[in-house]
């Protein structure tokens, strides 16, 4: 299976719409996060101040990032199914055929 990213149509913005993740530390100061970004956190002594200085340090990150479209190969054994072999060796054999017949009728009677 072949995942092509460059088909993925996302919806155009003129804005980003991110997660931001608030927590505070045991000093009492709010450490923010942005989730989508991990490596992304600033740590400040109130709410407000640790969200400007996280927009102006992603700002900053943004600048030097790019999105590139990539196509990945996922991994598709070589290996063939081992009991492919036989697939089809009773096709035409009538004493098969009779033997299926009547394994049918009496799966039939069983649960029936």
């Amino acid at each position: 299976m072949v995942i092509n990213l460059s088909s993925v149509t996302l919806p155009q913005s003129e804005n980003l719409k991110l997660h931001i993740l608030l927590e505070r530390s045991d000093e009492g100061n709010v450490i923010a996060y942005v989730l989508e970004f991990p490596n992304t956190q600033v740590e400040a002594s109130t709410q407000q101040q640790a969200l400007q200085e996280l927009k102006k340090l992603f700002s900053t990150r943004l600048e030097n990032i790019e999105v590139i479209p990539v196509e990945i190969q996922l991994f598709q054994s070589e290996v063939e199914n081992p009991w492919m072999k036989f697939a089809g060796v009773f096709k035409d054999d009538a004493d098969f055929a009779e033997i299926a017949d009547n394994l049918r009728a009496e799966r039939n009677i069983v649960f029936n």
